[in-house]
């Protein structure tokens, strides 16, 4: 038996059902799952998961994004982002985790970095003026 005060981390607490649609800003304190259409802007330090028939067309900044839907847009998570075999995402991601299932579908780019320092060795990159 276990005893918690407060939610578990990954706990969802909320659902966006199928056929539902959303369009501007969202927030959230505990998990969130997209089975509808959400665009706009996404922001919450807990998890968001985008399921089999969930869309999510946003400029996302998450602690944990879980992807078996659709996702088109910018992904920004501070903890990890995990695209599921169903999953498409269209856009950029930075993270630094980045989980892809075999079959998943991801056209876009990936920075696992601050941007601040190129991949070889923590140097400041020569191909950037001014660094």
């Amino acid at each position: 038996m276990r005893f918690m005060k407060g939610k578990p981390e990954n706990e969802i607490a909320s659902v966006l059902g199928e056929g539902a649609e959303m369009t501007g800003e969202i927030t959230f304190t505990s998990g969130l799952r997209v089975n509808g259409l959400i665009k706009g802007k996404v922001r919450s330090e807990a998890t968001l998961e985008i399921g089999p028939k969930g869309r999510v067309e946003a400029e996302v900044n998450i602690r944990k994004i879980s992807i078996n839907g659709e996702f088109r847009g910018v992904i920004r998570a501070s903890d990890r982002v995990e695209i599921f075999k169903d999953g498409k995402v269209f856009g950029d991601i930075y993270s630094p985790c980045l989980i892809i299932e075999a079959g998943a579908l991801f056209e876009g780019r990936c920075n696992m970095n601050d941007g601040t320092k190129d991949e070889l060795g923590g140097r400041p990159s020569p191909l950037v003026p001014g660094s």
